[in-house]
């Protein structure tokens, strides 16, 4: 790389444009051993002349640093890195890194600039995570890993105002996200591919975490346990309106013991739904569920097909404090006149409301609880209609 002219410093597929012949990862034989040499070259906003990044009152550097002024060329000089490992081993035998810098000053283009931050669910950076971008029309095609500030920066960069880049975010066991094109079929998306224009930052912001483990157990309304009943997940987060179309929809059917065991989950919030004939009377915790990165939740779903049996949706408020009196109010269908209602936990004396109100429509019931010298901790909602009951585990928290 040494005898290479500064502008041919460029990997096949790495940030900087036009692409050179460097290859992005090589394997080499010496002594009868291979190795795996990775070559990274990317652009430096060195915060000598400015930063190129807004960020309050500041402005910021691909690496972090800030600067008060704004440097609205940002490719000052090239970081290269080599890495050698032995091949199919993660060890790194051998890491070299130099700066190197053109002859003549940066200069003004007719060219644009990317800038794409991967966070996790937080909002904190996700570093070493894969972004690829492409544009067809524009023949781009750039694959390369973010920096400790979750950052890729793409300087040179083909401009077009027509919403032509794509860019994928992914990593090794977190979630995926993406931009997706517009169409005259489908011209509504939240996060659609981005324009590029001559000197400006176009900013994309992509969100991947930790992919998480669902696990729902199915039972009838009368308690036993439900085999080859297909479940179905169904994310909060979309990725087109008018319609609203989800990310993810997951499908898994029930084993011999009415588990349906769900793996590499987003995190989000999920409509659970049986397939079938079937109603769900309750859900424990409430729907939407929701799912953490790295997390196993567990859930319990309880379905019927007998239509009339009364089923709970949603309680409010979930939670009261110990020694006072709170207002609930049950949703759901199927309420009959003369429904009852009381909190339940193993161990302790039932708890039965003082006022209990069943709506015209059936699909409402308010209760009041007097929580004096109730024991803190979750109880058991039961509801009782007709003669058929529907109980919302730990569907209460007193406090």
């Amino acid at each position: 790389m040494r005898n290479l002219p500064y502008d041919s410093l460029s990997t096949q597929h790495g940030t900087i444009l036009p692409q050179g012949t460097i290859p992005d990862s090589q394997t080499i034989n010496r002594s009868s051993t291979v190795f795996t040499l990775e070559t990274t070259i990317a652009y430096v906003d060195d915060p000598f002349d400015g930063c190129a990044i807004p960020s309050g009152n500041l402005y910021q550097c691909t690496d972090g640093a800030t600067s008060a002024q704004q440097d609205l060329v940002p490719v000052d000089y090239k970081r290269i890195a080599v890495e050698v490992s032995q091949l199919n081993s993660t060890i790194i035998l051998a890491r070299l890194v130099t700066n190197a810098s053109a002859k003549a000053a940066e200069t003004t283009s007719n060219t644009g600039m990317l800038l794409v931050i991967v966070n996790n669910a937080l909002g904190l950076p996700v570093p070493d995570a894969t972004v690829n971008v492409t544009n067809v029309s524009k023949n781009v095609s750039v694959t390369a890993q973010t920096n400790n500030q979750g950052y890729v920066f793409i300087a040179n960069i083909p401009p077009d105002s027509q919403g032509g880049y794509h860019i994928v975010a992914t990593k090794n066991g977190y979630s995926q996200d993406m931009t997706t094109s517009r169409t005259p079929q489908n011209p509504n998306q939240t996060q659609p591919d981005v324009s590029v224009y001559v000197q400006k930052i176009t900013t994309q912001t992509l969100a991947i975490d930790l992919l998480a483990t669902v696990d729902v157990t199915v039972s009838s309304e009368t308690g036993q346990l439900l085999d080859n009943i297909a479940i179905t997940a169904t994310s909060s987060k979309i990725v087109q309106f008018n319609p609203s179309t989800p990310k993810n929809v997951y499908t898994v059917s029930t084993d011999a013991n009415g588990l349906a065991h769900f793996t590499n989950v987003e995190w989000d919030s999920y409509a659970l739904t049986a397939s079938g004939n079937y109603n769900i009377v309750t859900t424990s915790p409430y729907q939407n569920v929701k799912v953490d990165p790295n997390d196993t939740q567990v859930v319990a779903l309880v379905i019927t097909t007998n239509a009339g049996w009364p089923r709970i949706n949603d309680v409010s408020p979930q939670a009261g404090t110990a020694g006072s009196t709170v207002q609930v109010v049950i949703t759901g269908v199927n309420f009959a006149s003369g429904t009852t209602v009381k909190l339940h936990r193993t161990g302790y004396a039932d708890i039965d409301p003082t006022i209990t109100n069943v709506a015209a429509n059936q699909k409402s019931v308010t209760v009041t609880f007097n929580l004096t010298a109730v024991a803190a901790g979750d109880w058991d909602i039961v509801l009782t209609s007709s003669s058929q009951t529907a109980t919302q585990t730990e569907g209460f928290t007193v406090s």
